[in-house]
C-alpha cells in the first residue's frame, strides 16, 4: 500500500493571537504525518515587541518567509479571523508555492476596504480606537470579552481557555486600518475554501456567508465558536486534510 503524501500547512493566526493558538491543531496534523508551520506575525506572540512593525505588508511577508523557510512548495495556507485579510497579500508574494487558501472564520474584505470599516461595527470601531489610544497604538479587550467573543463554546475554566487567555497580546491598530488590495489575488485564481463557525460571536454565520460569497464559495460549516483550533480540533483537521 502506498503511503499518503504528507501535506504542507501554514497556519496564520488572527487578532491578538499568535502561533501558539494553533498548538493543538499542529500536534494533530503532525501526528498524521503532515508538515506544519504556525508563524507569529509581527507584534504578536513571541514577536509582540515588534508591534510598531505590524502592517498588512509585514504580516504577509512573515507568512511568505515562513513558507519559504519551511521549504514548502504546495502549501495549504489557513488564515483565521483577521488572517483572512492577510491571505491576499501572501498569494501575491508566493503564488507558485500555494496549493490552497483556507479562510477560517475569516474576514474577506472588499477591494480597497479596511478590516476596521468593512467588518467592525461603528461602536466597535470607537472602542478599538479608544483602546489603541490608551495602549500606545495597540488595543486589547478584557479577558472576559476575549473569552466570550472567541471561545464562548468552552467553559471559562477549561484548560484550553486558561492556557490561551494569558498569551493574547494587544492588537496593533494599523493593520486593521489599511486598505486591502484584492486585485492580484483575484487574478491568480488560487483554489479557496471558506470554513464558517455556526456559534461564532466574532464573525456571525450570516456575515461569514457573505464573506464566502465574495469568494464565490459555499461555506463548510463547523458547530463551534470562533476558535475551532481550540474546541473542534479533530473536525477542523479532517476538513483541512481532505482539501
Amino acid at each position: 500500500m502506498i503511503a499518503p503524501v504528507p501535506k504542507e500547512f501554514v497556519l496564520v493566526h488572527g487578532m491578538s493571537h499568535g502561533g501558539f493558538a494553533w498548538d493543538l491543531l499542529t500536534r494533530r496534523l503532525l501526528r498524521d504525518g503532515h508538515r506544519v508551520v504556525a508563524p507569529d506575525l509581527p507584534g504578536h506572540g513571541r514577536r509582540a515587541h515588534e508591534r510598531r512593525r505590524a502592517s498588512l505588508a509585514t504580516y504577509a511577508r512573515a507568512v511568505a518567509d515562513a513558507t519559504i523557510q519551511a521549504g514548502f512548495s504546495r502549501a495549504t495556507i489557513v488564515g483565521h479571523s483577521m488572517g483572512g485579510a492577510v491571505l491576499p497579500g501572501v498569494a501575491g508574494l508566493i503564488p507558485a508555492r500555494i496549493r490552497h487558501l483556507v479562510f477560517l472564520a475569516a474576514v474577506v474584505p472588499d477591494h480597497g476596504a479596511t478590516t476596521l470599516q468593512g467588518h467592525i461595527t461603528p461602536a466597535g470601531r470607537q472602542m478599538l480606537r479608544g483602546l489603541a489610544r490608551a495602549g500606545d497604538g495597540a488595543a486589547q479587550y478584557s479577558a472576559l470579552f476575549e473569552w466570550a467573543r472567541w471561545m464562548g463554546d468552552l467553559p471559562l475554566g477549561d484548560p484550553r481557555v486558561s492556557a490561551t487567555l494569558p498569551q493574547l497580546t494587544p492588537q496593533p491598530l494599523r493593520p486593521l486600518t489599511e486598505r486591502v488590495d484584492m486585485r492580484r489575488f483575484r487574478a491568480l485564481r488560487v483554489p479557496c475554501t471558506y470554513i464558517r463557525c455556526l456559534r461564532d460571536a466574532a464573525i456571525v454565520p450570516a456575515r461569514a456567508a457573505e464573506y464566502a460569497a465574495r469568494l464565490g464559495l459555499t461555506p463548510i460549516d463547523l458547530d463551534c465558536a470562533h476558535n475551532p483550533m481550540l474546541s473542534a480540533v479533530d473536525a477542523l483537521a479532517k476538513i483541512l486534510i481532505k482539501l
